[in-house]
């Protein structure tokens, strides 16, 4: 007599045939020899996957990536990259531009795309490729995106060519001084040039004041000023060391005999992405200017070299002034002056003659950034003496030359060219970086990029809160920007960078490591670095997911999914082999991308070499790692998820690009996943791809539909009564228009039409196995089967899928056996159907859903009979 036999879930996925002898294990009763179009859900059972729902064709048959932006809970795109664009989509509709899809230029092509990684901090993305500089993607408005390289360092500028002035008499001492600016988010600017004085007594022993002034900054809320030791040996060189001696929210620093803090230094610039950038330009000849009238500042222009993006301006300076002998009296020699209009320059009468100003000497030239010289004669502003009524012809020169951006990949200095003048100079290059960052990530308030092409071990992180700013100090501070190289028998390439709470986890194609401060939680900096390696299985290019605590990755030998989660017992990252159980659907096959699913399924996507979408059911606490496989009309390209809100609520949406043949043409559709969600019970059903739906008054003509052109097409449609039923399979229109035949009276037409391209969900059960003693190699006949499902309708179950029969218990009109009510809608229930009575020794059997309809089965209850010996 058969005796009924329970598989309470599916929690083990779809089982790899090499593991078929494998009864012993607990997860074999809990598999599946075949889950098609089936996902597992993460309450046990086996449930057919959704539709898909058309968006948009891609703009050309270019290869592209869809790219996930999540700006906030209810702010989200999804990006379209392609073959030198970049389009937008929002829930579920693609971002227009008046008539036309909104798209900005991207310098990235088809085959740059599968090598981008990408990090997120709220409305900006961080874009790394070996290839290009790294890119800042951001988000103004919905129609208003900006995408360009990184711009490295301080966000505020240095004050142009300080000056100083000085109370102290002639003598042998040597000062200097630079500035720097520092803006509201306390990022502190490069240096500026050199103030200097030259030639005074020594102002720690003798009583004095120096005055240093510049310019404003615009930006700046206040200013650090830092000052070298005194010299007796002649002027400061270049170089030097120089320490802290104040901060000013104004202009001018009054100096009278404060100490440098060396343990306080100025910003040493840096850009570690640059390659061979232009570091500083020095004047060889500061030409000639504004003699005979106004002249503009000349423009610097920076060419050749074989590098790019190099910009510099050029300061002016009063290089000589003469002194037109004419009503000025009073004055004395070492008299200072300065003169109207002419911020920082200070002159000094060098010769008199019956107190009549005779010649003068430039003291500190001033610095005249942007507009002209002023018009000969200038006339004095003040003076130190009793002197009036001078004027002065001044000429001007290139003093300095300020890097704005030292540019990249220099293979030679390039040439300085001035607008004017006659100035000459010449530019110096930096030392070359280890070349692009590959890999981007954040971790405590810091960005991070690493994996340079030239040094892939090397990661670099910014200064604390400003994340493209990667100066240091000498000597270093905490939050300075640190670089580092994971340090390894062999060569470990970055691949992921993922910060946890007990520091970040770098993940390389050799093994996993940990880098934090020392011990886990603690905080880096420059000077308290630990990166200690954890797992010795290495990671690929694909983007690791965090699920929960846990943090899978694709491991660098071979299709080979492993999770890492922290053992707080042995204080290590461990994890396991994931995919051992399915490892049919990875052997000989690579992932391209995946896909985090967390709501309402707790599903991984990832899309196989060959176009096959994987899921993975993913519930580690509850013991729950379970496979599954599906396919379409067409080959899964891409794919991207995003959290959006729907009628269910909160999910997080799953959007694929899909190549498919539409009409004999090749075609690349954006298409989105559709919900598991039926409050209205079968005319909520969306169980066919790259579907349209048309929801209105009662119709039987319909359009829009010419993305299936001369494709076979069906879906469901309910009419003005209520009534859901099967659209007979047809031929869409090459225009997208079709009919249906009129529902029976009293309806008159459809309300709710959903047409798409038909798949096919089927589940085959393992051979049967009810523990000891063993019935494996014995014959075995399963007279009837008993699903358990939920919301489901339509199933067929046999022996095989060439003897499928209907289950009389999921047609609509038919009495339930369990419930003994009609069927009117979907199915919660108990559903039984007898099979062919015959024997087999594997005692298995198939379920298939033909129909455009959901089905979730929970699970199977087969009557089973075994026999005593083969036959």
């Amino acid at each position: 007599m058969a005796q009924p036999v329970i598989q309470t879930s599916f929690n083990a996925g779809e089982w790899a045939p090499a593991l078929n002898a494998r009864v012993d294990l607990t997860k074999y009763h809990a598999g599946a020899a075949l889950l098609r179009n089936f996902f597992v859900d993460y309450r046990g059972g086996a449930t057919a996957r959704p539709g898909t729902r058309y968006i948009c064709a891609t703009k050309d048959t270019n290869t592209v990536r869809l790219i996930p932006f999540q700006a906030s809970f209810t702010v989200s795109y999804i990006l379209e990259f392609g073959n030198g664009y970049v389009r937008f989509i929002n829930n579920g509709a693609q971002v227009l531009s008046g008539f036309v899809p909104y798209e900005i230029a991207s310098p990235y092509t088809s085959a740059n795309l599968a090598q981008l990684k990408f990090a997120q901090n709220i409305d900006t993305l961080v874009i790394c490729h070996p290839d290009f500089p790294p890119y800042l993607l951001r988000l103004i408005t919905a129609t208003n995106w900006t995408l360009a390289p990184i711009v490295f360092g301080s966000t505020i500028t240095p004050p142009p060519g300080p000056t100083v002035a000085t109370t102290l008499a002639a003598g042998t001492v040597s000062y200097a001084y630079i500035v720097t600016s520092v803006d509201s988010s306390g990022q502190e600017s490069a240096i500026s040039t050199y103030a200097t004085l030259s030639a005074k007594t020594d102002l720690r022993i003798t009583a004095g004041t120096n005055t240093v002034s510049w310019p404003a900054v615009s930006g700046a809320t206040s200013y650090n000023i830092y000052k070298a030791e005194p010299s007796y040996a002649g002027a400061i060189p270049a170089g030097s060391a120089f320490g802290f001696v104040g901060n000013v929210t104004g202009t001018d620093y009054i100096d009278s005999n404060v100490a440098p803090d060396f343990s306080q230094g100025p910003p040493i610039v840096q850009n570690p992405f640059s390659g061979s950038g232009v570091s500083s330009v020095t004047v060889t000849n500061p030409g000639s200017y504004g003699f005979s009238g106004p002249e503009a500042v000349p423009t610097v222009t920076l060419s050749g070299g074989g590098g790019s993006g190099a910009s510099a301006t050029a300061v002016l300076g009063v290089t000589s002034a003469t002194v037109p002998l004419t009503g000025a009296n009073g004055y004395a020699i070492g008299d200072t002056i300065t003169v109207t209009g002419v911020p920082g320059l200070v002159l000094t009468v060098n010769g008199e003659i019956s107190s009549y100003i005779y010649s003068v000497a430039v003291t500190s030239p001033g610095a005249l950034t942007v507009g002209s010289t002023p018009a000969n004669p200038v006339s004095q502003a003040t003076t130190s003496g009793f002197g009036i009524g001078a004027f002065f012809n001044l000429i001007w020169g290139v003093t300095d030359v300020n890097i704005a951006s030292p540019g990249v990949n220099y293979g030679a200095a390039p040439a300085v060219v001035f607008s004017g003048g006659a100035a000459t100079a010449t530019a110096t290059l930096g030392a070359a970086s280890s070349g692009n960052p590959t890999v981007p990530g954040f971790f405590q308030q810091r960005l991070v990029l690493a994996g340079p092409s030239a040094s892939p071990q090397q990661f670099n992180m910014s200064q604390t809160g400003a994340y493209f700013n990667f100066d240091i100090h000498s000597p270093l501070e905490a939050s300075d920007a640190i670089q580092g190289v994971l340090v390894s028998g062999q060569l470990n390439t970055i691949k992921a960078l993922i910060p946890q709470p007990q520091g970040l986890i770098i993940l390389s194609d050799k093994q996993a490591w940990l880098l934090n401060g020392g011990a886990p939680g603690t905080v880096v900096t420059p000077s308290s670095l630990v990166a200690n390696s954890q797992a010795y299985n290495g990671s690929s290019d694909q983007p690791p997911i965090v699920a929960n605590d846990h943090v899978l990755y694709v491991q660098s030998k071979g299709s080979i999914v492993r999770d890492l989660v922290f053992n707080f017992y042995s204080q290590v990252y461990t994890g396991t082999d994931i995919s051992v159980l399915s490892s049919h659907l990875f052997y000989g096959h690579t992932i391209t991308e995946w896909a985090w699913c967390e709501e309402p399924f707790k599903i991984m996507w990832a899309i196989r070499d060959d176009g096959i979408l994987l899921s993975l059911t993913f519930l580690k606490e509850q013991e729950l790692i379970a496979w599954a496989h599906t396919d379409t009309q067409g080959n899964f390209e891409s794919l991207a998820s995003i959290t959006e809100t729907v009628a269910s609520g909160a999910v997080d949406a799953l959007y694929v690009v899909v190549d498919r043949i539409v009409n004999g043409v090749a075609v690349k559709y954006i298409e989105r996943f559709a919900e598991l969600y039926y409050p209205e019970g079968l005319t909520d059903a969306w169980s066919v791809d790259c579907a349209l739906q048309y929801n209105g008054a009662a119709e039987l003509d319909f359009t829009g539909a010419a993305h299936l052109a001369a494709e076979e097409v069906t879906g469901l449609a309910t009419d003005d009564t209520g009534v859901v039923s099967v659209i007979a399979p047809f031929t869409m229109s090459v225009g997208g228009t079709f009919s249906l035949p009129a529902p029976p009276s009293p309806a008159t037409g459809y309300t709710r039409v959903t047409v798409g391209l038909a798949f096919t969900p089927q589940l085959q059960t393992l051979a049967l196995d009810t523990n000891e003693p063993t019935i494996q190699g014995k014959m075995k006949t399963i007279p009837a089967v008993t699903l358990r499902v939920h919301e489901t309708l339509g199933l067929e179950i046999g022996k095989t899928f060439d003897t499928l029969v209907a289950m009389k218990d999921l047609v609509v009109g038919n009495v339930g056996s369990a419930t003994n009510e009609r069927v009117t809608d979907l199915v919660t229930s108990d559903a039984m159907t007898r099979l062919d009575p015959s024997w087999t020794v594997p005692g298995q059997y198939c379920i298939q859903q033909s129909n455009p309809f959901p089905a979730s089965i929970l699970g199977v209850i087969p009557q089973l009979s075994v026999g005593d010996t083969l036959k």
